[in-house]
């Protein structure tokens, strides 16, 4: 049963087994072999009522304990011809087996270091004991329910029971919960592994999850079973593992479920091209990927999601350790990520969390089109802005910012908890970087000092009149003297650095090189929007547009209050084109909610796009309700940029009316529905009477201007008021 849905990322469907293992009632045949009392009751309290399968370390019965009410639960019995094979995890050549009474014994190892285990994902043990005949075994909790082969084989049979593209979030449940419980066993506390994780050895009961097999469980770095699909390839001969290992099988068993093949199939941004394309090659990586999928789907249905969800398991399962999550915990953030971007993408709604890793800009990376108009649009009378670019060839309407910006305006990384520095780091405010480089100048050596200085220099290099060639070097001398502080071991894992580079090389203008510094950013820590945001950015600047709409609704669709997501949707829809691009472009920027910071330049952006793409009487009336709202209700309050709102507006309606778009009638009909404390004048003569005085206004604005000191843009927007007033002859009686 689907359950409601939710962006919990721990929530699974309810499954039931109809035909339950005690349901099947007894069946003393099964038992030939077993050599138990008459009564088949082991230590005269566990009634065996018929075989369940094989664990780990021997046979599996369902017996019930008469002294419990007949609870039901699971008899484990070591079986001699069993024994050399488990000590020796399943290899040849094991020694002989000590006794059963002897510490040493396999089984003993077993109950000593299960009986203290108590976490919901792990399958209690409740008791041990030994039968002459039988031998050592232990009382287990009884779970009936699927392994999650039988779930990956459910799921291919009947999709709809799973939500369909929804089955991949709730493989990304399957390893949130067991995170939690092998992060509960690879605690430093208790010290120990899994070892054998693998699909068949946990269970989906109910609506939550068991480990069922815990006869792998041992001390990190011990000896025990695991199974060769499954197994990292650091993993010691005799099945030495670390905890590192139980996050590579772990990476495998969910890998199996999603039936994702070739990981590195998906590890080319360029395929991102074609993602949204009417018919994508049929024999591209991506094609192939979701066609053999446990639920296969278009390649589009999941967008970036299937991108990030390979991701995180292909870093799970690199053969190098250090490649791999170091710990539990950062996997789980990591899976978490991914599925807030699976779920917003397929529902098209916000599943929010804060970043554990980055701080949220306070930039909107707007690239000027969440503040009113430059005053260059009126000088160079082209419609949709002056401050328009062409890339490549192509008009673009509206530019992407400039690589500085992107550089200096990008989310930072939070400072790393067991930095030596975190507190004070915590408590800065980076407004002067210049100050901040002095005061920080004796402060002892850290990495996140480092990588602080080499932000904030490179900020002051960016700063306008600033040396930028000489200033960049000094920034990338901290960011080595930053690696050299993390260390030559763990330096080439330290995703902190790929970002750094990144910035750098914005910083320079090298848009392509730091497109690949943050794309192994994104391999690192798929989860996070951060380095989809800064991609997204390099896909624009590059004019890969698709792949930046990619990114971009990864983005925004998850965190509707980062305006830097929105409007660089917006600018590409508008860039791409097609029937409905102005339609999703508004539809971007009217998405970014109310209480972000970014609202009010997200509102300005709407009513700018809609005035540039007018083309009628109900395009007007729009644009009109928008500046109402954007006026009077979504912040917009500083006089000056009102001005050059009205100014856009009013001139947009004049240019309609002078073609013929809109009739003198409509143009009276939009005004009386108009906003009254907007004025919107009703003739075409006194729109050009207001447009006159405005002209004066903006005339004012750039007088005051600083970069426009040699008055030629005050003087062409007197010559434009003048202009456009209309003519009169004016008589007083009394005059000479």
């Amino acid at each position: 049963m689907l359950p409601p849905e939710s962006p919990d990322p721990t929530v699974l469907p309810e499954i039931t087994l109809l035909d339950r293992a005690v349901s099947r009632g007894d069946d003393p045949d099964a038992l030939d072999g077993l050599r138990l009392p008459p009564d088949r009751l082991l230590a005269r309290q566990y009634r065996v009522v018929r075989p369940l399968g094989y664990g780990g370390m021997g046979e599996v019965y369902l017996a019930l304990d008469t002294k419990v009410g007949g609870r039901e639960v699971a008899i484990k019995i070591l079986r001699p011809e069993n024994a050399a094979n488990a000590a020796n995890g399943g290899r040849e050549g094991a020694a002989p087996l000590p006794a059963p009474d002897s510490p040493e014994h396999p089984l003993a190892r077993e109950r000593q270091e299960l009986v203290e285990l108590n976490h919901d994902d792990i399958i209690r043990v409740f008791n041990y004991g030994h039968h002459p005949d039988v031998g050592d075994f232990l009382v287990l909790q009884y779970v009936d329910g699927p392994t999650l082969e039988e779930v990956r084989a459910r799921a291919r049979l009947r999709p709809e029971e799973f939500g369909g593209a929804r089955f991949y979030e709730f493989v990304l449940a399957y390893g949130v919960r067991f995170l939690a419980g092998l992060a509960y066993l690879h605690a430093p506390e208790r010290g120990k592994v899994y070892g054998d994780l693998k699909p068949s050895n946990v269970m989906h009961d109910g609506s939550t999850t068991k480990f069922i097999d815990v006869g792998s469980v041992r001390r990190a770095g011990a000896p025990g079973l695991t199974s060769a699909d499954y197994r990292a390839p650091t993993v010691g001969p005799l099945g030495e593992s670390t905890g590192a290992d139980d996050l590579f099988s772990l990476g495998e068993t969910l890998r199996h479920l999603c039936g994702l093949g070739d990981l590195d199939e998906l590890a080319d941004l360029s395929l991102l091209t074609g993602l949204d394309a009417p018919a994508p090659a049929a024999e591209s990586p991506l094609a192939r990927a979701a066609r053999r999928m446990t639920v296969p789907l278009p390649p589009d249905a999941l967008g970036l999601g299937l991108f990030s969800l390979a991701r995180a398991l292909r870093r799970a399962t690199r053969p190098d350790r250090a490649d791999r999550f170091a710990t539990a915990r950062e996997m789980d953030e990591q899976l978490r990520g991914v599925f807030r971007e699976l779920r917003s993408l397929r529902l098209r709604a916000e599943t929010f969390e804060p970043s554990p890793l980055f701080l949220q800009s306070a930039h909107a990376l707007d690239g000027g089109l969440g503040v009113p108009p430059p005053l260059s649009r009126w000088a160079s009378g082209v419609p949709g802005g002056g401050d328009g670019e062409r890339r490549e060839g192509r008009a673009v309407p509206y530019g992407a910012p400039e690589p500085a910006d992107i550089a200096k305006e990008l989310p930072v990384p939070r400072p790393d908890p067991d930095d030596a520095h975190h507190i004070e780091l915590s408590r800065l405010g980076d407004d002067d970087p210049a100050a901040l480089l002095q005061h920080t100048a004796e402060w002892r050596s850290s990495p996140e000092v480092h990588l602080l200085r080499c932000r904030l220099t490179m900020r002051t290099a960016l700063r306008p009149g600033a040396q930028v060639p000489p200033r960049l070097d000094d920034a990338a001398a901290a960011l080595v003297r930053a690696e050299e502080a993390i260390g030559p071991g763990a330096a080439p894992y330290d995703w902190r650095l790929a970002w750094h580079r990144g910035l750098l090389a914005l910083a320079a203008a090298d848009v392509p090189r730091a497109r690949g510094h943050f794309d192994r950013v994104y391999a690192a820590i798929p989860g996070e929007y951060a380095p989809k945001l800064a991609l997204g950015l390099c896909a624009e600047r590059l004019g890969r547009w698709r792949e930046a709409l990619t990114f971009y609704e990864a983005v925004r669709v998850r965190n509707p209050s980062l305006g830097g997501a929105a409007f660089g949707a917006a600018r590409a829809r508008l860039t791409l084109g097609g029937p409905r691009a102005l339609a999703h472009a508004v539809e971007a920027l009217d998405a970014v909610a109310q209480h972000s910071r970014h609202r009010t330049a997200a509102r300005v952006a709407a009513v700018r796009v809609c005035v540039d793409h007018a083309r009628g009487g109900d395009d007007l009336a729009e644009v009109v309700r928008r500046l109402g709202r954007l006026f009077y209700a979504h912040g917009l309050t500083d006089e000056q940029a009102r001005l050059r709102m009205r100014a856009a507006v009013w001139e947009a309606a004049r240019a309609l009316l002078t073609a013929g778009a809109v009739s003198a009638a409509r143009l009276r009909e939009i005004a009386r529905g108009a906003d009254v404390r907007l004025r919107l004048p009703a003739t075409e003569r006194q729109l050009r009477v207001d447009l006159s005085r405005f002209c004066l206004g903006l005339a004012q604005q750039a007088a005051r201007d600083p970069a426009e000191a040699s008055g030629q843009m005050a003087e062409h927007l007197l010559d434009r008021a003048y202009a456009t007033r209309p003519f009169g002859w004016r008589h007083q009686r009394g005059e000479r």
